[in-house]
């Protein structure tokens, strides 16, 4: 995973470097949260708290990019 991560981190933006880290930790609360198969409501809003800052940090990055006319 280390070795995924800094591929993809490689020549990125620091906003694709952004998303890649909110999406790294989406993926690593997912996990945890359904280790056993099942999810209690706190770690219901820790993976839903981790999506909204996943989603803050796409919609940012996408709303900064100019295009040329």
């Amino acid at each position: 995973l280390a070795i995924t991560f800094m591929q993809l981190n490689a020549g990125q933006s620091a906003d694709a470097k952004k998303i890649i880290k909110e999406a790294l930790d989406v993926v690593q609360s997912l996990g945890k949260a359904m280790k056993d198969k099942k999810i209690t409501m706190t770690e219901k809003k820790a993976v839903v708290k981790e999506l909204r800052e996943f989603s803050k940090t796409t919609i940012k990055a996408l709303d900064d990019i100019i295009i040329p006319e």
